[in-house]
């Protein structure tokens, strides 16, 4: 078993291990703090879910643009000094949040810290997509990603069970841990990270670049169906959070319990999965994985009781296992020489515009049928649906050399 392990290890270039161990460790800090800070908010300021919602929409206006943004600069800069700046910044703002949690300074200083941490981990996160590409040869993409997500989730698995013990204790605690485990990731990728040699752009940057897509149909196909999905995703974090605590009554400590089984289960399942579904094409994994979504969802208002919310996490899981690394993978295919950040800085401008989104469209239908748990998340799933048959469709017109999931070219 072990000499299996370290064949497997030696099959990557060890850049792939550290970068991975560094979002280990920066998932861990994120999950640790941020999927309570919904409860915090409804709790210590009176926040409703509408609200909430809309402040995460105001997110997802300057954290989707710096999501652009950060993968222009990344193609233009050493991606190595960019994940480091970007990572002690995201520290620093913890740490503000913390303070800002234990002197009680009030709903603007938190929820601007937590703006300002959201901007650096839009720079952070399509830099680290794209130095994947950079280390993985084309035909491996798709384990690269699955790796890279692998220990992202085991941070998630780690992190919420950490902050579930001692939400009840301590909120500012969770944003202590958090700074550190961020300082942490930076500090790892700053002494064992080596930047492979890539092409970087000379080209005079211009505001207008990141709206790529309208000049790639295929690209602006994938980016639509990938914001419709993520509105779906995204009612993980806050929507999914206060509903179960607030309206089904599952504690705080089994909603990190939860979030633990999610990481878990990705942890487990996802390198095995993708090798297994890499038989299909991108887009069928990805509409498999919508599919999938759409159905975990939609069971979520028929739930009562902290076993059949596990039940529900484990599809809900299953989805995220079928989409993640084809909906990286089939980005890296699409973005032509020279361009892998601006396509991955773009991608992330839509999956941050979902994540941030998906909080104000869950928590607004979710305040207007209270009374009908069912209706509501039936509504919620719709776009997993829609986002399911678009890619089905999409299939059919896309050429096979962007598409096959084992690309050995």
């Amino acid at each position: 078993m072990i000499s299996r392990t370290l064949a497997f290890v030696r099959q990557f270039d060890r850049n792939l291990w550290i970068l991975s161990s560094g979002w280990f460790i920066s998932a861990m800090g994120f999950a640790t703090s941020i999927p309570f800070i919904a409860i915090y908010f409804n709790e210590h300021f009176g926040m409703s879910m509408t609200e909430i919602g809309l402040f995460f929409g105001l997110m997802a206006v300057i954290r989707s643009l710096f999501q652009a943004i950060g993968g222009e600069v990344s193609d233009r800069i050493e991606r190595r000094k960019l994940l480091i700046c970007a990572q002690m910044l995201r520290s620093v703002a913890f740490l503000l949040m913390a303070l800002g949690i234990s002197f009680d300074w009030g709903f603007l200083w938190v929820g601007g810290t937590l703006l300002v941490n959201s901007v650096f981990g839009a720079i952070f996160q399509p830099a680290a997509n794209a130095m994947v590409s950079d280390i993985v040869p084309v035909e491996r993409r798709l384990e690269g990603y699955a790796i890279t997500r692998s220990a992202g989730n085991l941070g998630w698995a780690v992190g919420p069970a950490i902050g579930g013990f001692l939400a009840k204790s301590s909120y500012a605690l969770l944003f202590y841990i958090s700074s550190g485990l961020t300082l942490a990731s930076g500090l790892i990728i700053f002494l064992f990270l080596v930047s492979p040699a890539v092409a970087k752009t000379q080209d005079r940057f211009r505001m207008r670049d990141i709206l790529v897509v309208k000049d790639d149909i295929n690209f602006a196909w994938h980016a639509g169906l990938i914001f419709l999905l993520y509105l779906v995703v995204a009612q993980l974090i806050a929507p999914f959070s206060l509903y179960s605590v607030q309206m089904v009554g599952i504690s705080e400590s089994d909603l990190g319990l939860l979030y633990t089984l999610n990481g878990l289960l990705v942890v487990t399942l996802q390198l095995p999965m993708t090798r297994l579904l890499s038989r299909y094409r991108l887009t069928t994994q990805l509409a498999m994985g919508s599919l999938i979504y759409a159905i975990g969802y939609s069971m979520v208002g028929y739930l009562v009781g902290f076993g059949l919310f596990v039940f529900a996490i484990c599809i809900i899981t299953m989805g995220e296992i079928f989409m993640s690394p084809p909906s990286l993978a089939l980005t890296s295919r699409l973005a032509p020489e020279g361009r892998m950040g601006r396509y991955m800085g773009v991608f992330g401008f839509f999956v941050a515009s979902g994540w941030s989104f998906g909080p104000l469209y869950g928590g607004f239908i979710l305040d207007r049928l209270s009374g009908n748990h069912g209706l509501a998340w039936a509504m919620i799933s719709l776009l997993a649906l829609l986002s399911a048959i678009g890619y089905f469709y999409f299939g059919k017109r896309l050429p096979d050399r962007f598409n096959v999931g084992n690309n050995s070219t």
